[in-house]
């Protein structure tokens, strides 16, 4: 599992509503391969950003403004397997508390994404991998 990165930029966007998908993460071992047939399958658009050692390709969608990300492609460094979906919260301690209290397992604790928000890494009872994201307000 990775982190959720984006272009720390401040744009207009309304923040998104509670507990829907705000970002998704592609895990992969050839990431030109897989790129290209996501751009070849939806046309989506990939920017690779600066990411110190970390291969990182930001994901937008063919008719999005600059800036405007949907997911992330990153080069896999352990056996990731599959999407990784975040989903938005208003309070990322209390989902975290709920969640763990319904059986969940934190994977990877709360992180601060400085200037974007916060993100934490959780599976559910029958180990799906899923994420939330608390945006900071300055997105």
């Amino acid at each position: 599992m990775r982190f959720l990165m984006e272009a720390a930029t401040t744009t207009t966007r309304p923040q998104p509503r509670e507990h829907t998908l705000v970002h998704f993460e592609i895990p992969t071992s050839d990431p030109a391969k897989v790129s290209q047939f996501y751009e070849q399958l939806f046309g989506w658009k990939f920017n690779k950003m600066p990411a110190g050692d970390m291969d990182y390709w930001l994901i937008s969608h063919k008719d999005a403004p600059e800036n405007e990300t949907m997911g992330g492609l990153y080069r896999k460094t352990m056996a990731e397997t599959g999407f990784v979906n975040y989903f938005s919260v208003v309070n990322i301690d209390q989902s975290l508390a709920k969640a763990t209290d319904l059986g969940a397992k934190v994977v990877r604790g709360k992180e601060e994404i400085p200037n974007i928000g916060w993100f934490a890494v959780v599976q559910d009872p029958d180990n799906n991998t899923f994420a939330f994201f608390q945006p900071s307000g300055r997105m």
